[in-house]
């Protein structure tokens, strides 16, 4: 069935990323609110890297030698070019609506936004150790030893830690497939509050996280396509995934990604996308 995917919680997803690139390393976690961490030589000539919507938070290392840099990265709400540097990247890819809470920096500041890391996170030392370094595995491990106790001391500080996690977890049980009305009820909260957690929480009103998760299900499902798609398979997915028909699917994807589903499956195969991202 095509649609099994959209049963389980998604890795976001940023292809274009791994378009940008002839190999592009994956380090899966899904626990302390951290999706995972990546890197990558931006080594395709002609190849941009560019941003889809995902409703994550990104902390992206430029690991350059005379000019390295860092920034908090927030979700796009359309497609955009974030870097043309030819260098090496570390990242860290956030879970949707998930990470420690930023002091004297709001989760609104962030969407469509980066923000320097030595801004908000003023730990010049673990700037230093990251971006001077080309091993993937000591970058993880440095990161994680400032992050964890920070991400505990958060998780203890935040008196809406649970509401948060409910909502998250209806959201994606539904793959964004649940109204604001819905969520209120289930909750057991108005949709006033529902959407003031939200857009404090979260950055973004409930009805569009709802819609970059449906649509991070969406390229999920067709990162799996092993077969030449047609009409019948795009059809299926529109229904299980809650839109309205197979056109208000293929509009959504394109508003997201300036291009169309079949398009989309098609680039993938043409570079080999799944030879170049290697997860370990």
């Amino acid at each position: 069935m095509i649609g099994d995917q959209n049963k389980i919680i998604v890795s976001p997803k940023q292809p274009y990323f791994v378009m940008a690139t002839s190999r592009y390393y994956k380090a899966v976690v899904m626990d302390y609110g951290i999706s995972h961490f990546y890197s990558f030589n931006n080594d395709v000539i002609g190849n941009s890297v560019i941003a889809v919507p995902d409703g994550c938070i990104d902390m992206l290392f430029c690991c350059d030698d005379k000019q390295p840099y860092a920034n908090i990265c927030g979700t796009v709400l359309q497609p955009r070019v974030v870097n043309n540097k030819r260098s090496y990247f570390f990242g860290i890819r956030f879970m949707p609506g998930l990470s420690f809470n930023f002091k004297h920096v709001a989760m609104s500041d962030f969407v469509e936004n980066e923000i320097p890391f030595l801004e908000v996170i003023k730990d010049t030392e673990l700037f230093d150790k990251i971006t001077t370094s080309r091993d993937f595995n000591y970058q993880i491990q440095e990161f994680l030893k400032m992050y964890i106790p920070l991400y505990q001391q958060s998780q203890a500080e935040d008196k809406n830690s649970d509401l948060k996690q409910f909502l998250l977890k209806k959201i994606t049980a539904t793959a964004g497939q649940i109204k604001v009305s819905e969520l209120a009820e289930t909750a057991g909260y108005s949709v006033r509050t529902i959407n003031k957690v939200f857009s404090r929480e979260f950055g973004l009103p409930p009805k569009i996280f709802c819609k970059l998760i449906r649509f991070q299900h969406l390229l999920s499902n067709l990162n799996n396509f092993d077969k030449n798609i047609f009409d019948a398979n795009l059809a299926q997915l529109s229904i299980e995934l809650g839109y309205y028909d197979q056109s208000h699917m293929i509009r959504d994807f394109y508003e997201l990604t300036n291009t169309t589903p079949g398009k989309y499956v098609h680039s993938l195969k043409e570079i080999e996308y799944n030879k170049r991202l290697i997860v370990i």
